[in-house]
């Protein structure tokens, strides 16, 4: 098995005393053990065993010099870094109140935002910081920003449950069903805060996600009880600037009730649903769990009619920012090359952007639009956001797994 240089370097030390104490019959004996283990050539083996870390006396005008030979460490190659520490800092507050975004949807958000950002104290960011961040690339803020996103990953628990006949009676959606539709089709999914202990009861999240623009709506519930559900739908549906189409659910015992079916029906909403076990079907939505929801609020436990009031608050504000001010990317094709996916994404474009690009929208739609985009201040608005996330926090149940603890939070 052939030596790794690790060993190689510690064996050199080990042998370079040795030999240079030896006599010459030792040295050849040593020297040969040595080239053996090694594999070195015979000549640069006694070169190195003569020189390793050795000392020697240099004659010079002022006297001889003893000379000893050091190991320094080696410099790293490559350019040297364009952005510095400040840079870095200064994306890690836009990354933190932008709601932790990719590189490729930051970059857009933060050169729409720089004029607010120089005009903001509370920032503490240069002018220089301001000019390199206007030409950073996605990839550079993507490799700046690895060790902070690298400390923040978690994973949360599904709390979906198989639900009685009334689904046969619903129609079934499937994943390849959702090309070129208009805007108002919404895939509803639930997240439940739990703390990792799904005992008892705690707050959930209703998110629901427009396929066609990715215009996403937050709002949070007591519990996952069918009663909740159609109000918080209700809120939603006047919250939102288009009309809502289609509701297209998992499985869930919330979702597959007589009393959403009949809201449905009462509203002119079609309502369709996911396979048994196949969360592709609704895609659209879970796939932004992460980025709309648990990047938000967190992994913590809540409970409480106050905490519900408080997450309202907080979704309704981030949801100015989440469908006006961040782009987002959508799948354009796919191409398999042997064992590769090579996937095709659009540029990075805003829930009100991919609107505003439909020729389907009414003039009053899109004066609304503009006029509510106008009036939003980005640094303003995630400061409130960030005030309300403290807050929050402050609200989170520390032991769920002591009922008293429970019950006095639910109370």
């Amino acid at each position: 098995m052939e030596m790794s240089m690790k060993s190689r370097k510690e064996l050199s030390q080990a042998v370079a005393r040795r030999y240079r104490k030896a006599d010459r019959k030792g040295k050849t004996r040593i020297l040969d053990e040595f080239v053996a283990a090694t594999g070195y050539n015979r000549s640069y083996a006694a070169m190195l065993l003569r020189n390793y870390r050795g000392a020697r006396t240099v004659a010079s005008s002022g006297g001889s010099t003893r000379v000893v030979a050091e190991k320094h460490a080696r410099k790293a190659g490559g350019r040297p870094p364009v952005y510095g520490k400040d840079v870095q800092l200064a994306l890690e507050k836009l990354w933190k109140r932008f709601g932790y975004l990719c590189g490729k949807r930051l970059v857009p958000v933060i050169r729409t935002t720089l004029p607010f950002v120089s005009a903001h104290r509370g920032l503490k960011i240069s002018s220089t910081t301001c000019t390199a961040l206007q030409t950073i690339s996605p990839a550079s803020v993507d490799r700046l920003l690895a060790p902070a996103r690298k400390r923040l990953f978690l994973k949360g628990v599904s709390h979906t449950k198989a639900v009685s006949a009334l689904g046969s009676q619903i129609p079934v959606r499937t994943f390849s069903e959702w090309k070129d539709v208009a805007p108002g089709h919404f895939q509803l999914d639930l997240v439940g805060h739990d703390g990792g202990i799904a005992e008892g009861q705690f707050c959930f999240t209703l998110s629901a996600t427009d396929v066609c623009t990715g215009w996403t709506e937050r709002r949070a519930v007591q519990t996952k009880a069918a009663r909740n559900i159609a109000p918080a739908l209700e809120n939603m549906r006047k919250a939102v600037v288009f009309r809502l189409l289609e509701i297209h659910p998992d499985n869930g015992s919330e979702f597959i009730n007589h009393i959403l079916t009949s809201y449905c029906r009462e509203q002119g909403i079609r309502m369709t649903r996911s396979r048994a076990g196949r969360k592709n079907d609704n895609c659209y939505v879970e796939q932004k769990n992460f980025d709309t929801v648990r990047k938000l609020v967190g992994y913590a436990r809540y409970v409480g009619e106050q905490t519900v009031g408080l997450m309202n608050e907080l979704y309704r504000l981030h949801g100015l920012l989440q469908n006006y001010l961040y782009p987002s990317q959508k799948l354009i094709s796919k191409t398999r090359c042997g064992a590769r996916v090579h996937k095709h994404h659009d540029s990075p474009k805003t829930p009100a952007d991919r609107l505003l690009a439909r020729t389907d929208i009414t003039p009053r739609m899109r004066w609304n639009i503009h006029a509510r985009r106008q009036a939003i201040d980005p640094i303003q608005i995630s400061t409130q956001v960030a005030r309300l996330q403290r807050q929050l926090l402050a609200l989170a149940v520390r032991n769920p797994g002591s009922p008293k603890t429970e019950e006095g939070a639910t109370a």
